[in-house]
């Protein structure tokens, strides 16, 4: 007996489940596409849709495992990506699955052959290149550089940030990744380091006319990345239309210094904001090991398995790797200060003896 009587109903059942897991509306439009791609494959390749290749499947007149072979075969004569065709079959698998077909993992494994995935250099961004990007992009973009540098946040994560979800209290300061904003659904902490804090408050400050002791419920609601006047009410916030604005913004500032408009193998751009993830992850990782960066950044297994740290023991290993972090070198900043307020004195020490020993001596001080 079929599970769904027309394909109206089984593809809204499936893509509702989804949804109801990732409540991410890209996902749900791919998943929706690839759903009509296989559609159409069925139509040309076996004159039916998927309903009726179910009932195909079910009077064993048609093998799953051979039509599943002839789509990633049909995908890949289009000249799609291994890593595309993967996705789109895993995808499907999970369709065929939901309209009521039995398939073992094992018989995929052995039967089906998916492309490999050819893996492209990618050029890692450097300290370098973020200063020079810092120097030249506008307030906005320049503190979502930082934020996204300090924190490892994905970019839907990022822009849906309210000033409410930042703590600027504790040392370092905390920044509260909401559940129904991440990828994975699991709410985390991450933090930001002292630089990124301060570029932060001036940023909400001059832009949300943000102060420290705010109380005004509405203010601490707004979005960090939302333009300045519009929209009037928070529900009216776009994150699509602010994650647009920011990746299409860096694109012009990449773009405005050819050193930077540098690109992978893959064509395209090697500066992007997942790229500031994959720092964070790297720069993290190599100084307080890879689960540590793992489980700030937000990946699943992380947090799910044996990394539960408590928020104290996270907050002194991130304090540990700021350094790392921190784009602008304080540091070298302070103590050039300090030798030239150093030399300072000592030169305004050698003026005075001479002032002294001139008036002593009745000598003229020439003007200059």
């Amino acid at each position: 007996m079929l599970k769904y009587k027309t394909i109206e109903d089984g593809e809204t059942s499936y893509l509702d489940n989804l949804y109801l897991i990732s409540h991410s509306k890209n996902s749900h439009k791919t998943y929706k596409t690839t759903v009509k791609l296989f559609r159409l494959f069925l139509i040309e390749k076996f004159s039916c849709n998927e309903i009726q290749l179910v009932e195909k499947i079910h009077n064993n007149t048609i093998d799953v495992y051979d039509v599943l072979q002839l789509f990633v075969v049909h995908m890949d004569k289009q000249g799609i990506k291994g890593n595309t065709i993967r996705i789109r079959f895993s995808s499907i698998k999970g369709y065929l699955i939901h309209l009521g077909v039995k398939i073992s993992t094992d018989e995929v494994k052995h039967t089906i052959k998916i492309p490999r995935v050819t893996r492209l250099r990618e050029i890692p961004i450097t300290k370098e290149m973020i200063v020079r990007l810092l120097r030249n992009a506008k307030p906005k973009l320049q503190v979502a550089i930082l934020v996204a540098i300090s924190t490892g946040l994905r970019l839907g994560e990022l822009v849906n940030l309210r000033i409410m979800d930042v703590d600027f209290t504790t040392t370092p300061t905390t920044v509260y990744v909401r559940g129904n904003t991440t990828k994975t659904r699991q709410s985390r902490l991450t933090f930001l380091t002292t630089e990124t804090s301060n570029a932060l408050k001036d940023y909400l400050i001059r832009y949300h006319k943000w102060n420290e002791d705010q109380k005004d419920p509405l203010l601490l609601e707004k979005h960090i990345f939302q333009a300045k006047i519009k929209p009037k009410k928070p529900e009216q916030f776009s994150v699509l239309g602010t994650q647009n604005t920011l990746a299409a913004d860096l694109l012009v500032l990449i773009k405005s210094i050819p050193e930077l408009a540098i690109k992978n193998e893959n064509g395209r751009q090697a500066i992007h904001f997942h790229a500031f993830r994959k720092y964070f992850r790297t720069i993290v990782g190599n100084a307080s090991g890879r689960d540590f960066a793992e489980n700030l950044i937000g990946h699943s297994f992380y947090m799910d398995t044996y990394y539960q740290l408590s928020d104290e023991k996270k907050k002194e290993m991130y304090l540990e790797v700021e350094p790392l972090l921190t784009i602008s070198d304080f540091k070298s900043v302070e103590t050039n200060l300090k030798q030239m307020n150093d030399k300072y004195n000592s030169l305004e020490s050698k003026l005075k003896n001479l002032v002294e020993y001139f008036e002593f001596n009745n000598i003229t001080i020439p003007k200059i």
